[in-house]
């Protein structure tokens, strides 16, 4: 049963280690298509916002002192992500 157990893992080892290449090369441009397909159907702004204001906290939390910090964090949460029309 050892044997049967280890060569199972190895063979699924090397059957994974072959097919990740192909899953890749199919899955990078399908994300792109997704994602392309996501911001144009949102909208390019607000959406871009959103997705890259976390990313923008964590910079801004590694850059800056704590009252900066505080400071900017606040005035950014004060901001509206989506423009209403006027």
């Amino acid at each position: 049963m050892n044997t049967v157990r280890t060569c199972t893992g190895w063979g699924l080892a090397v059957s994974a280690i072959l097919l990740s290449p192909i899953v890749v090369i199919f899955l990078i441009p399908l994300a792109i298509g997704l994602g392309l397909d996501i911001l144009d159907r949102v909208g390019e702004v607000p959406f871009a916002l959103a997705l890259c204001a976390p990313g923008a906290f964590v910079l801004l939390r590694l850059a800056l002192s704590g009252a900066l910090e505080r400071l900017l964090t606040a005035t950014l949460l004060r901001l509206p992500l989506i423009a209403r029309p006027g």
